[in-house]
């Protein structure tokens, strides 16, 4: 009956045409010796998860003599990846895994019964300490569930132009504002401070984030969710005004800035800023290694419930089981993975979630050391993004918004309203 009831309120996004090729339970050869798992995934084909999945894959199949195998069907654009998944589901056509946040629509699964309770999982198979804190606290629900399996860590970080800030007598910022006074300089020098990606609209939506992080750490978006709080209060409020203090500090034309042209622009010396995270190591390391570039985490603010080894640090999409297809056969492809994940995925110059000795065999930049260093170091509080906690209807408001907000194409208080009334447009009882 639950998947019933879901599948109605999905019903909306169905197409036809997508129902077939990804079908949900898993397959059996005419011989019924083979078995064949389905994961629906939304990943970078050829990347480095994906990679190590193939690799962890073919190794597992080999060990159970070729009677095993994983058909995987990426589809690494992500409004695009979850339009397909809800079809899917709704159509009730689920894979046996996954790719999801820890967010409302993952939710709306989970109370459908439709997924793998993962931290029983873990505990279960004394697996759950294997993995950093961080990690799986980022695949949690505000209640301390869990239902995804994170295949990947990092932190995000400012990366600035060193040689920039030289010749203009600046150091990395410590502090909110002087952060605020870098930028102020830059600008009146002819310098363009910072190149954001507006296209893909989280990294703007991430400078939103920043001020109620320092302030209240998760708990003032948890609560924006609910309808506790609103976006006019006061820490709503440092929000809104520190996002239309730093985007006039934005490159030109940033809301129509995508990923790359943002990325290049810093690189390229176009810009003195640009905040991403440590899955671009491999883009920064020249640079670093000439001593042109360096970074610096989110500054503090006086009086701040998170400290300043506290930033976002996040485990990204989570990998989720579909509950009734999760047999011993992937039960134990499942273990499988976590015992063997971790080295193979840090051999690839990656951070993994699960703790791991480095392999002694290959050589790591001292970039990846330092960056890995930092996140050994980080505190308990971390930035989680403003998406995975709102409505889809409320995100989107949000998203599309903020980009006139810090634009100054849109007063604070138009902003506010827009949030607060989706807020409560949404709000479940």
């Amino acid at each position: 009956m639950k998947r019933r009831v879901l599948s109605l309120v999905l019903a909306g996004v169905m197409l036809t045409s997508l129902l077939v090729g990804c079908g949900s339970n898993k397959e059996e050869s005419k011989d019924g010796d083979v078995t064949k798992v389905t994961w629906f995934t939304s990943r970078p084909v050829d990347g480095a998860i994906d990679q190590t999945m193939r690799q962890i894959a073919d190794e597992y199949s080999k060990e159970k003599g070729g009677k095993w195998e994983i058909e995987i069907e990426t589809t690494a654009d992500r409004p695009s990846y979850l339009q397909k998944l809800k079809t899917l589901i709704a159509g009730g056509n689920m894979p046996d895994i996954i790719d999801i946040d820890a967010d409302p629509y993952c939710q709306e699964l989970v109370d459908a019964g439709m997924l793998v309770d993962v931290k029983q999982f873990l505990e279960d198979n004394d697996r759950y300490d294997k993995f950093y804190p961080i990690a799986l606290k980022y695949q949690e629900f505000t209640d301390g569930s869990m239902y995804t399996l994170p295949l990947e860590y990092h932190v995000e970080m400012t990366w600035y132009n060193k040689e920039i800030f030289e010749k203009y007598n600046l150091s990395a910022p410590k502090t909110m504002d002087e952060w605020l006074q870098v930028c102020k300089v830059l600008k009146e020098n002819g310098v363009t401070p910072i190149s954001v990606d507006g296209i893909d609209r989280w990294p703007v939506q991430r400078y939103l984030a920043m001020m109620p992080f320092r302030d209240a750490g998760n708990d003032y978006i948890i609560d924006l969710r609910d309808g506790k709080e609103s976006m006019g209060s006061e820490t709503g409020m440092k929000a809104v005004n520190f996002l239309k203090d730093m985007g006039q500090y934005f490159n030109d034309g940033f809301a129509a800035t995508d990923y790359a042209t943002a990325q290049n622009m810093f690189l390229e010396g176009k810009s003195a800023m640009y905040y991403i995270g440590d899955w671009e190591i491999a883009a920064m390391q020249d640079l670093y290694d000439q001593g042109k570039i360096d970074y610096f985490y989110l500054p503090a603010v006086e009086g701040a419930k998170t400290g300043a080894n506290e930033f976002c640090v996040n485990s990204g999409i989570g990998m989720a089981f579909n509950a009734e297809t999760f047999d011993e056969k992937t039960k134990d492809f499942a273990l499988y993975i976590i015992d063997n994940y971790a080295k193979l995925f840090a051999e690839k110059q990656q951070m993994s979630p699960i703790k791991t000795e480095l392999p002694e065999d290959v050589e790591f930049s001292d970039l990846y050391l330092r960056i890995r260093e930092d996140m050994e170091g980080t505190g308990e509080h971390f930035l989680k993004p403003w998406d995975t906690y709102l409505d889809a209807d409320t995100n989107t408001i949000m998203q599309d918004n903020m980009l006139l907000l810090a634009s100054g194409d849109m007063s604070a208080d138009e902003f506010v309203k827009l949030v607060d009334d989706s807020i409560a447009a949404n709000k479940k009882d």
